[in-house]
């Protein structure tokens, strides 16, 4: 559990890191050619990998409907919709939208039957939702009316959701990495063409970047991308669903951390005590408190039989 802990933190300071980098980029690229091109790179990068790794790249039974489908509902419709849904809503509302992500993630496995939550755990992704609330929301009233961009937003994690569940069904068959490489190569291909037909001269931007936004640029796809889909993709297959789901929670810790550091916003106590929640949050919905709970009953066990055989002297 620990290595997961370790894989999964990991992966969570890339994304969080990512979406401060992220509100950097949309200055200077419009969001669909930076989101294409960025994904596009991403998987280009995996196929490298692969190919310095000699792995094996295409399988005698590939099934390519699920890699189509994992492709369309992970990246294409999933990024489209965020990108469309972003110029459209808050960042605060968006920030409290995605944080439902893993929550309904979890409610469709039990809704499928493919995992089976105790009360504790599921009452820990509610905890989750809870400390996303408490961080990011500031003023309740900017939260309360429900625009298109919601729509759009909250449409864009329903389709991950369901991406998460094809992944998994696919990964029994290929291995994550070139699951991931196909998925972001395929599906930034698709956005990348809507970007060239919505905005035709936003790839003008790129000649007008500096070297640290490149530096920011290839951060972004290599690393936060290329690296952090790969990662989870892995865990979906070895914890499932709803338990890797649970961790894009911590995020939102980095996200705000990133935030203060790299743009300089404020971070305030409540942000602080909705982080807490959220670590909490993790550890309940993961099974750590339970794997905790049920060691701690092993070892009252432990001690206290040899007292319960000791035999009184006849």
């Amino acid at each position: 559990m620990g290595k997961t802990y370790a894989v999964m933190g990991f992966t969570m300071f890339l994304w969080g890191m990512n979406v401060a980098l992220i509100k950097l980029l949309v200055n200077i690229l419009p969001p669909l050619v930076m989101q294409g091109t960025r994904i596009f790179i991403a998987g280009i990068t995996l196929f490298l990998i692969l190919l310095c790794m000699k792995k094996q790249i295409i399988y005698k039974e590939m099934p390519w409907k699920f890699v189509l489908l994992a492709s369309f509902l992970g990246v294409i419709a999933h990024h489209s919709l965020l990108a469309m849904g972003l110029q459209q809503t808050s960042a605060v509302k968006t920030s409290l939208i995605l944080g439902l992500a893993p929550l309904i993630t979890a409610i469709i496995a039990i809704a499928t039957r493919s995992t089976s939550l105790t009360k504790l755990r599921f009452f820990g992704f509610i905890i989750g939702f809870l400390g996303i609330i408490v961080a990011v929301v500031d003023d309740f009233s900017a939260v309360s009316i429900f625009g298109i961009g919601d729509l759009l937003v909250l449409g864009s994690i329903l389709v991950q959701a369901f991406s998460f569940f094809v992944i998994r069904r696919v990964t029994l068959t290929i291995p994550p990495l070139v699951l991931t490489a196909y998925m972001l190569t395929i599906g930034s291909m698709f956005i990348m063409l809507f970007g060239l037909i919505f905005t035709p001269t936003g790839y003008l931007g790129f000649a007008e970047m500096d070297f640290v936004s490149w530096g920011i640029f290839i951060f972004s796809a290599v690393l936060a991308t290329a690296v952090g889909h790969s990662l989870y993709n892995s865990m979906i297959k070895r914890i499932g669903t709803a338990e890797t789901a649970i961790f894009t929670n911590l995020s939102t810790i980095f996200a705000l951390t990133g935030s203060a550091v790299i743009i300089g916003e404020t971070m305030h106590i409540t942000q602080i005590f909705g982080c807490l929640l959220i670590v909490i949050g993790v550890l309940i919905g993961t099974g750590g408190v339970e794997d905790w709970i049920r060691k701690r009953k092993q070892i009252k066990q432990v001690v206290e039989t040899p007292k319960e055989c000791v035999k009184s002297p006849t």
